[in-house]
């Protein structure tokens, strides 16, 4: 049987999801944000049952994120103070992280690289541009 592209993925999550943000602009990241906090707009937008972490390739073996750890990392990488205006360029995956709901339907995608490099899909405004000002965090989940 062979695995989902990550294409294939992108395109379940857009199924999955109902909203669309743009890039943010340092000219338009403060009404960016007002508008997701008036709309309840979060990463990735509905109820996260679960969190399947994936190392050094995405078709490798997958560790559960659930509960508190899951709470945290979704608490993470919604504020907007665990990011800082920049990116790498084209950073190296080392980590995939897909978000599934109460249905096991994947509604969300982070990959992070080793520099700190997180892009989330759907993302959100308050993602900046995805560059993590610390690791501390994903290096927990992942070395626990």
């Amino acid at each position: 049987m062979s695995q989902p592209s990550i294409e294939n993925i992108h395109e379940e999550i857009a199924k999955n999801n109902s909203y669309s943000v743009e890039t943010p602009l340092h000219e338009t990241y403060d009404s960016l944000c007002r508008i997701e906090n008036e709309n309840g707009i979060y990463f990735p937008n509905k109820s996260v049952k679960y969190a399947k972490l994936t190392k050094n390739g995405i078709w490798k073996t997958s560790e559960l994120i659930k509960g508190k750890e899951l709470k945290e990392l979704l608490e993470f990488l919604n504020d907007s103070t665990s990011y800082r205006w920049g990116e790498l360029g084209t950073p190296e995956t080392h980590y995939f992280l897909t978000y599934y709901d109460q249905s096991d339907l994947c509604i969300g995608m982070t990959t992070i690289d080793l520099e700190g490099m997180a892009y989330s899909y759907p993302s959100t405004a308050r993602m900046k541009w995805g560059m993590l000002k610390e690791m501390k965090l994903i290096d927990k989940l992942i070395f626990e």
